[in-house]
């Protein structure tokens, strides 16, 4: 049994580094719990409902830090580690957590459709300079896998329900392999929620699904997000009809998979985590 909560284990991991925060603001408290150690320019993310799920989230961290480290490197426009204490991943009575830099930006405000997808397109050039071990579809193989373990155990679906949802995706797993021969490093969680619009453009953010795998999986998510018909029609045309229908199906099924764990946890249907 944890016992310390979430935001007080992200102000012990500043204090332990000499960064005391006033007034620490959370920035979101969602899949994670994000942390905004003001006045300090330090944002430090701990994996919450994530970790629950997940079990062990230090995998998801190690390689979303590696990756951002790697894209700074390249010249991207990505949400860098923090730069006044190591970026982790860090452990802090059970919780795990990651520390990036503050980058100023437009609260609440997302990119339009356009303008995310010019930026994914950028995003994606350095992507494909950068050569770290990533799981091949991570997000709708072994993620999506530990998602419906746990929507099993807590009884949010049927033995039945799993094994056709498991079924449909290793077809559409290897239908999507199969017409789509490109592979690349991806972000694996594309859509415009997951960048901030700054002064100098989008910056991206939130890279704990990156991932290997066809170029269509990263433009599949954008589509099904921004439902902007000239945006699809382009992406249909590069990447082939096939490829992106097979990735938008692969994406229904992730999202109504972790829709399920997330809605169960806001109507408060989700017993305490024994951990926590």
């Amino acid at each position: 049994m944890r016992v310390v909560a979430p935001l007080d284990a992200a102000i012990a991991l500043g204090r332990a580094h000499g960064i005391r925060s006033a007034e620490p603001r959370v920035l979101k408290d969602g899949s994670n719990l994000l942390v905004h150690l003001d006045p300090a320019p330090v944002v430090i993310r701990v994996a919450t409902f994530t970790g629950r799920i997940r079990r062990d989230p230090l995998p998801y961290l190690e390689r979303e830090v590696r990756l951002a480290t790697a894209l700074v490197a390249e010249g991207a426009a990505v949400a860098p580690p923090s730069p006044l204490l190591p970026a982790g991943p860090h452990q802090i009575d059970g919780w795990s957590m990651t520390a990036w830099a503050f980058v100023e930006h437009v609260a609440g405000a997302v990119p339009d459709a356009a303008t995310a997808f010019v930026a994914l397109d950028s995003l994606h050039d350095a992507l494909r300079r950068v050569t770290i071990a990533l799981p091949l579809l991570g997000p709708v193989t072994s993620d999506l896998d530990l998602a419906i373990d746990f929507a099993l155990e807590v009884g949010l679906l049927s033995r039945a329900d799993a094994d056709e949802r498991r079924t449909r995706r290793d077809r559409l797993v290897a239908e999507l392999l199969s017409v789509a021969s490109d592979r690349q490093s991806l972000h694996g969680d594309a859509f415009p929620r997951n960048s901030l619009l700054t002064s100098r453009g989008v910056v991206w953010i939130d890279f704990e699904d990156c991932c290997l795998g066809p170029v269509a999986w990263d433009h599949a998510v954008l589509i099904r997000n921004v439902a902007d018909p000239t945006v699809e029609r382009v992406l249909r045309e590069r990447d082939g009809a096939a490829a992106i229908d097979a990735a938008i199906a692969l994406r229904e099924i992730q999202a109504h998979v972790w829709g399920t764990l997330h809605g169960a946890r806001a109507e408060g249907r989700l017993d305490p985590d024994p951990d926590g």
